[in-house]
């Protein structure tokens, strides 16, 4: 899998990602991602299909352990329908889905419910 991703100052674009392993991409999530609205991170598969977990809010700094805040927005870009399948994850949720999309890929459809959004 590619990574890219956008943490406290530092910026990866899609058109730039890097390969990465599970470990890797779990290591760039909690280490350089950090729990700051508008941060990212995603990862394109063999196919080109990308997933992206992005974060809607921050999380407090009173809070330490923000396993349970629902602040994730999954997100799977459909370009060619001008629109993405997503929704709201916990914080918690992120590694397990980030290691399914290692196993089976970016596929949306395996990815239980989700909504179209258009652009």
């Amino acid at each position: 899998m590619r990574a890219f991703w956008k943490g406290c100052g530092i910026e990866v674009t899609s058109d730039q990602a890097r390969e990465v392993d599970l470990g890797e991409a779990g290591l760039i999530w909690s280490d350089e991602v950090r729990g700051v609205e508008g941060n990212f991170f995603g990862l394109i598969d063999a196919r080109n299909r990308a997933v992206q977990f992005y974060f809607e809010a921050s999380i407090p700094n009173d809070v330490e352990d923000a396993s349970h805040l629902r602040i994730i927005l999954m997100d799977f870009p459909q370009p060619e329908r001008n629109g993405s399948y997503g929704k709201l994850v916990t914080v918690g949720e992120v590694y397990g889905l980030i290691a399914m999309a290692f196993r089976i890929g970016a596929d949306h459809r395996a990815f239980g419910e989700l909504t179209f959004t258009a652009w």
